[in-house]
């Protein structure tokens, strides 16, 4: 091994290890600070000793399993590696290839080797590993584990302190004197699902809780009473004791909405905010457009790249391989494969390259192709970017716009072959979906049967009632009734599609299928020999200009239209009866402490989406801390309604006329139904 050779591995050994060392620092701090927040919760359950010890320990082992196992990519050598050369912009990926080399991935001439590692040797030369390897991560865990273990430490020494003065109150108070306003103590750990890798969060009386689609909430309750409920979105239940003498309770969250906790007279609204999982962002970077070609044999180069919020799971180039004509289409679908990049979790790029020859497409044919990146999440999280085409036509035209319409127009597929393959991978694939989910591509698979006979029905002028007596009275037919079979064909074709439409509706796949195929066969002999399609004229009525302004005129009377009544607005009723309450607590905002709460409960419950309602909760929730200044109670009070009342005023407004609309001044039914919506 050359001087400059060593000096390169010398550089990314270093950078390795630190990579390694501060990894297993920032891991650590993580880890501590989440079994102090587990320490916490444990105690605040009321846990023994050895159960809030073995809840640190599963929190910090599950901590670190958490950060180390998925950023294991982040000290491998190639990831080292490409962090030196952005830390070195004039290396120019001098550093990259001198590793490469060393791995034996490339095999240069001598020459070669030895210029590229002197080069890299001297960039090497002036660049710190320090910079390529950033400790800021691993400082802002080791702080965080820090302040988390103060805050505990502070905790544990207050509640030390103050537990002599609280029994003593406890004792002085009157037998039979109720509990405290604010002994109602509610812990939530938030686990998200697991495909996001984001790590589980505890809150401890949160005035709101955010969460991703699927989270599950674990849900513990310190309660001054025997019995504790929870509403959640409407539906109530009772929460049973555990042996700790907490309350709990498990679900799962898929929308916002709300959480009401009540013991007794006190209770507390938390508004739970679900955050959906996107679905993956796609787009085909190369070539981006359709192309066609007269004829050789190009290479294609294809390039794709897809993001995620939550991370990616696979990302594939997907085509569909047109031959044929008319109704004697074939279609099949296939899958190119990609070399996947991937930058981060979240960020993978693919790339490939194909020549006409080895996608077997010849004079006539067509490739429709498309990007399709999916995450991780259960279910269909797929998707999709825009499809272009590839064709070849002598003529250098593209004849393939049927197949590149915009995506609200491609669910109308106009070839009665496309919709059997359409069928026929919803029949192989009903076994393994649910139910709503079959019927549902049923329906749609019907409307696209709909739209093709609508097609046909059109190049027949309409429903023909007697063909015998249409072929009979046309001049164009020259070759007899052969002809007027053709025609045949195409109503027999119609009524096969209707058929298919209705079992399409029930979601009967196997029995349209064959009524499928019967259409395509009838609609293939009707195009197979030449005849002409019989067209439909409409007869044309011709006015009496003698009848023009006559008749009696005994029966006319005046008469106007009655308008119907607009529709209760009951948001904007409720909202009302909210601005009634909060505006009669204005007035002594510390007379009646549950008066709050109920209104709090009130608000969330009209609408938990709305970020004004969620506000006045939270804000009317902290009067409990504001019992003994009455001036920080009013502002607070004022706060809530003045919110309150701009969510009221929204639900009252009227929507927006459109400023193309005819002046006020004309009358008529028109002008009275712009009026009872004003």
């Amino acid at each position: 091994m050359s001087h400059d050779e060593q000096r390169i591995a010398e550089l990314v050994a270093s950078a390795t290890a630190r990579a390694k060392m501060l990894l297993s620092v920032e891991a650590i701090g993580w880890a501590a600070a989440a079994a102090a927040i587990a320490l916490e919760v444990a105690r605040l359950a009321g846990l023994p000793v050895a159960g809030r010890a073995a809840v640190m320990v599963a929190a910090a082992l599950t901590t670190l399993t958490t950060v180390v196992v998925p950023r294991r990519s982040e000290i491998a050598r190639s990831t080292i590696v490409r962090a030196l050369e952005r830390a070195a912009p004039v290396s120019r990926n001098l550093i990259l290839t001198a590793d490469e080399i060393a791995q034996g991935a490339l095999t240069p001439s001598q020459a070669t080797q030895a210029r590229v590692f002197a080069d890299a040797a001297a960039v090497a030369a002036c660049l710190d590993a320090r910079v390529a390897v950033r400790a800021r991560p691993a400082a802002v865990a080791v702080s965080i584990a820090a302040v988390s273990w103060t805050a505990v430490a502070a905790t544990v020494l207050w509640h030390s302190g103050t537990a002599a003065i609280v029994q003593g109150g406890a004792r002085s108070s009157a037998p039979g004197a109720g509990p405290s306003v604010g002994a109602l103590h509610v812990t939530i750990a938030v686990r998200p699902p697991r495909y996001t890798a984001l790590p589980d969060a505890t809150l401890i009386d949160p005035a709101q809780v955010q969460a991703i689609e699927g989270s599950e909430l674990a849900i513990a309750v310190v309660a001054p009473s025997g019995a504790v409920t929870v509403e959640h979105d409407g539906a109530t239940r009772s929460l049973d004791r555990s042996a700790s003498g907490t309350f709990s309770e498990s679900l799962r969250v898929t929308r916002t909405g709300y959480l009401l906790v009540a013991s007794g007279s006190t209770q507390r609204t938390i508004p739970i905010v679900v955050v959906a999982d996107a679905l993956p962002a796609v787009r085909l970077t190369s070539p981006g457009r359709d192309l066609v070609y007269s004829g050789g044999d190009p290479r294609i180069a294809f390039a794709a790249h897809a993001t995620d919020d939550h991370g990616l799971q696979s990302l594939a180039l997907r085509y569909t391989k047109v031959s044929g004509s008319g109704e004697n289409f074939e279609f099949q679908d296939g899958e190119i494969a990609l070399v996947l990049t991937r930058n981060t979790p979240r960020d993978w790029s693919g790339r490939a390259s194909r020549s006409l020859s080895e996608l077997g497409l010849k004079e006539g044919d067509m490739l429709v192709y498309r990007a399709v990146a999916a995450d991780a999440r259960p279910g269909d999280g797929t998707g999709t970017s825009d499809a272009f085409f590839v064709e070849i036509s002598k003529l250098g035209v593209a004849a393939g716009d049927a197949f590149t319409l915009p995506e609200e127009e491609t669910r109308y597929a106009l070839s009665q072959q496309m919709l059997i393959v359409k069928t026929e991978r919803l029949h192989q694939r009903r076994a393994s979906m649910a139910a709503d989910a079959v019927n549902e591509e049923a329906l749609n698979l019907a409307v696209e049967q709909r739209m093709i006979r609508a097609e046909f029905v059109f190049m027949l002028g309409g429903e023909i009632q007697d063909e015998d007596v249409e072929a009979e009275q046309s001049s164009e037919l020259q070759e007899g009734r052969l002809q007027n079979r053709g025609q045949r064909d195409l109503r027999t074709a119609t009524v096969a599609m209707s058929q298919a439409e209705k079992w399409l509706t029930g979601a009967n796949t196997s029995d349209a299928l064959v009524a499928e195929r019967t259409a395509v066969a009838a609609l293939q002999r009707a195009f197979a020999r030449d005849r002409y399609i019989l067209r439909a004229l409409a007869t044309r009525d011709q006015l009496d200009p003698n009848r023009r302004l006559t008749g009696s005129l005994a029966g006319v009377g005046d008469w106007r239209r009655t308008p119907s009544p607009a529709p209760e607005n009951r948001r904007a009723a409720v909202l009302q009866d909210l601005v009634r309450g909060l505006a009669g607590l204005a007035r002594d905002p510390t007379a009646q402490p549950t008066t709050a709460a109920v209104l709090a409960a009130e608000a969330i419950r009209i609408d938990s989406a709305s970020p004004s309602l969620r506000e006045v909760a939270a804000a009317l929730q902290r009067l409990e801390s504001l019992r003994g200044d009455s001036a920080a109670a009013a502002r607070t009070v004022s706060a809530a309604l003045a919110a309150a009342l701009s969510e009221s005023r929204r639900a009252h407004a009227d929507p927006a006329l459109d400023g193309a609309a005819p002046a006020p001044a004309l009358a008529g039914a028109f002008d009275d139904a712009l009026r009872v919506h004003r």
